[in-house]
């Protein structure tokens, strides 16, 4: 019986949305004990949501780097941000390699973004329009890491008690934990400056972004 208890939670870890995510930790506790076999297949289904909603996080970043980057004169990196929003809209983003797309995506645009801000440009009114938009996605995306801390650690802690055989198959898993803090510090740094840079600038900022700064 905790067998099947335990395929039927990671089943529906799978299909874990971003809204439902903060659940993740309740559903995992429900298969208590059990064998070696059991252990695994929640690993695996932890590590699908895991993975999934790092991605998504990313792309929330993606989505704001697109507008502020449209905003600031960034074709480039604008066009680039939003072609990996769209690569990653299009197939499974519940494995390593979209994380790793979505992670290295983030650095080059944020980058660039960063080099920007610091050049204190001059934007038009419809400039200033778009970059309050990247600043909305900005701030979703740091409040969906944030909301991610708790179950990076617990699955960080679960893989230091997994077998060598379990951990050949958590490569997504170790990805994230290993690349999460980074995302987190970067994310709350590019969120500072576009706010800074918004407020000299007498460009609007949303509430969503004063409070997910607020919670870092």
């Amino acid at each position: 019986m905790k067998k099947i208890i335990a395929c039927a939670v990671a089943a529906a870890l799978v299909g874990v949305s971003g809204a439902s995510y903060a659940q993740l930790g309740g559903l995992t506790s429900l298969v208590g004990g059990g064998s070696k076999s059991d252990s695994s297949v929640d690993l695996s289904g932890q590590q699908a949501a895991l993975v999934k909603n790092y991605v998504a996080a990313n792309v929330d970043v993606l989505n704001a780097n697109a507008k502020m980057g449209e905003a600031l004169g960034l074709k480039t990196q604008a066009e680039q941000a939003a072609a990996v929003v769209s690569q990653l809209s299009s197939g499974s983003t519940q494995d390593k390699d979209s994380a790793s797309k979505a992670v290295n995506a983030v650095g080059d645009t944020s980058g660039a973004i960063a080099a920007k801000l610091k050049e204190k440009p001059v934007l038009d009114d419809a400039s200033k329009k778009t970059f309050a938009q990247g600043l909305g996605h900005l701030a979703l995306g740091m409040v969906h890491y944030t909301g991610m801390r708790n179950d990076v650690t617990s699955m960080g802690n679960n893989m230091k008690s997994a077998s060598p055989m379990a951990l050949t198959s958590l490569g997504g898993a170790a990805y994230v934990v290993s690349n999460f803090p980074g995302s987190v510090t970067e994310a709350g740094k590019a969120l500072k400056n576009a706010i800074d840079f918004a407020r000299s600038n007498g460009i609007e900022v949303p509430s969503d972004a004063t409070k997910a700064l607020a919670a870092l």
